[in-house]
């Protein structure tokens, strides 16, 4: 609880101090609401890590963002989403002792994530821009879930954040962004996400692992205003 107040009050003064040198009237501040389906995966290190395949879960994710716009070429650009991540995990053992056991585990998490993008504009003369940029982003465990199927059984149970959970309740990373926005507003974007923390706390899956990281990437459409 202390990480997540600490999350939004990082938001708030992050904010709030962009927002107080805005007194000139060049200077432009917009709002943005977007969202999309999430193509998300786990990068698994285990000491079978030739055995353990990872493919895409697609987990919801919609965030706010607030654009500081110092030109026509440059602007700053906080956030805060609910970010959809996680994957899917299959392994096959035994093949050689004709006892085969084939292990899938399906992650949806979701986090309450923070991301602060530095955005070069290409602006045309109809007022339209193509983007680009790239930043830090900050993440805290908020729920999800775990599909596993194993001996021809699935199951689903919720996953548990902290220290005596399946996952760290914190995540970190670079994020970066492409995409259009036209004259009127609409955005469209692709947004990739690689995390850099190794998010396993306890080891609840059904393979042999030792570190798990997330990388995500989405497209998404939204408005500004």
């Amino acid at each position: 609880m202390k990480k997540l107040l600490f999350l939004l009050h990082f938001t708030l003064v992050t904010t709030a101090l962009f927002a107080q040198d805005y007194s000139n009237d060049d200077k432009k501040i917009t709002f943005g609401l977007s969202g999309g389906s999430s193509f998300a995966d786990m990068q698994v290190t285990s000491p079978h890590s030739q055995d353990i395949y990872a493919t895409e879960a697609q987990p919801v994710s919609i965030g706010l963002t607030v654009d500081f716009k110092f030109n026509d070429y440059f602007s700053i650009m906080p956030g805060i989403a609910y970010a959809g991540k996680g994957g899917e995990l299959n392994a096959t053992y035994g093949q050689a002792l004709n006892n085969e056991v084939s292990i899938d585990d399906i992650y949806k998490l979701h986090y309450l994530q923070v991301p602060v993008d530095f955005i070069g504009h290409l602006p045309f003369e109809s007022g339209a821009n193509i983007f680009l940029g790239a930043g830090p982003y900050f993440s805290y465990g908020l729920n999800g879930t775990n599909t596993q199927t194993n001996f021809d059984q699935t199951q689903t149970q919720h996953i548990k954040f902290g220290s005596n959970g399946d996952f760290k309740s914190t995540d970190y990373g670079v994020t970066s962004i492409i995409g259009f926005q036209a004259a009127k507003g609409w955005l469209v974007g692709l947004n990739i996400e690689q995390g850099f923390a190794n998010i396993m706390q306890n080891n609840t899956t059904g393979f042999d692992a030792s570190k798990i990281k997330t990388f995500s990437f989405y497209f998404s459409v939204g408005q500004s205003f």
